[in-house]
């Protein structure tokens, strides 16, 4: 594994475009330094410190180490010089992370090109790897143009797969919510330690997962009417050893066995109508979402949200007891759901 550096290293961090200011937060604790945002969804920063540490964000799909190569164009790494160096730096991160027989995966604008295919070919024959279909494997790099554009740069992924892809997520369900997203809807308000959560529409239990992971304190309560999704959702739980502190109910979204008012925080990654759901199914559920939330939270309770569901959840909010403190726009797979916070209006409505 690779030392503790003398000196600070660059390196870029790819993570889910409209969540880059809590992917710096997260960055700064770590004592990154010379953060700036490239373009939406990278980063790029300094650090010091054992590059294995990076492997341990959550706010980020993966991190990347920057290598420059004065040259005018991709097909230059071919040349002896560039492209010894170049099979040198992926030697290194084989060695580094532990990679046996890793498929080899460039990232480029055009990927499929003959000089970028050469690229490809050659690289895997030198190294003795095999290609990756889709072209995205273990030993994976992208080749990046800088703003100045005065050369290439090489950029090698950290580990064999990217951070999103979590070691506790043992079932993987169809419309699971992706973890570095979960993470940031745990980040996205302050809360307090002790602070009783629930989690409707808990799916397979991604953000109850990241909310204890990232909270040691505090009770969590996760409901949903499918048997199948929570029985996911406890071995993720299990697997992640969160399991002893996550109760597990078997209800309606809409209507929960709760108590009222006894919630400080409440969780919902709502079905788009696509993998999980239809429209027609959301009709009735986010109203009646919105009014049980409401029903069981305290006064002062957060409500966060996401959906791909816009308008219908901005009419719902409107008809609701609760208000808008904050909207955000992601893009998650090609889409562009929203992250919804909200608080309780003043004067009840629902009893």
């Amino acid at each position: 594994m690779r030392k503790r550096a003398s000196r600070s290293n660059e390196y870029e961090a790819e993570c889910i475009p409209g969540l880059e200011a809590i992917a710096m937060d997260e960055l700064n604790s770590y004592d990154a330094h010379s953060l700036e945002t490239l373009r939406p969804g990278f980063l790029r920063f300094r650090f010091a410190g054992d590059s294995r540490l990076l492997l341990t964000l959550r706010s980020t799909i993966a991190v990347y180490s920057v290598y420059r190569f004065e040259v005018p164009r991709p097909k230059a790494l071919l040349g002896h010089q560039h492209l010894t160096r170049l099979i040198g730096i992926l030697r290194a991160a084989m060695r580094d992370w532990a990679m046996k027989n890793p498929r080899l995966g460039i990232g480029a604008a055009g990927a499929n090109s003959q000089v970028i295919t050469r690229l490809k070919e050659e690289l895997a024959r030198l190294l003795d790897v095999k290609l990756a279909e889709g072209n995205k494997g273990e030993l994976y790099l992208r080749l990046v143009r800088p703003i100045d554009r005065s050369a290439w740069e090489v950029l090698v992924r950290l580990g064999p797969r990217p951070l999103s892809k979590r070691d506790w997520r043992v079932i993987n369900m169809p419309g699971a919510l992706n973890a570095t997203v979960a993470y940031a809807m745990t980040r996205i308000r302050s809360q307090d330690a002790q602070n009783r959560v629930l989690n409707l529409c808990c799916g397979s239990g991604t953000i109850l997962v990241e909310h204890a992971l990232n909270s040691p304190a505090g009770q969590l309560l996760a409901v949903d009417n499918s048997a199948k999704m929570l029985s996911a959702a406890k071995r993720n739980l299990c697997a992640s050893d969160t399991n002893h502190r996550v109760i597990l109910l078997n209800a309606d979204a809409g209507h929960t066995p709760l108590p009222s008012r006894a919630i400080d925080r409440i969780y919902a990654d709502l079905p788009f109508g696509g993998h999980v759901g239809s429209h027609a199914d959301n009709l009735r559920l986010y109203p009646a979402l919105l009014r049980e939330a409401y029903r069981v939270s305290k006064p002062d309770a957060v409500l966060i949200l996401l959906t791909h569901e816009i308008n219908l959840l901005r009419n719902c909010i409107a008809q609701s007891n609760w208000r808008t403190i904050l909207e955000t726009k992601i893009t998650l797979s090609g889409l562009h759901p929203r992250l919804f916070v909200l608080k309780g209006k003043s004067t009840r409505i629902y009893k």
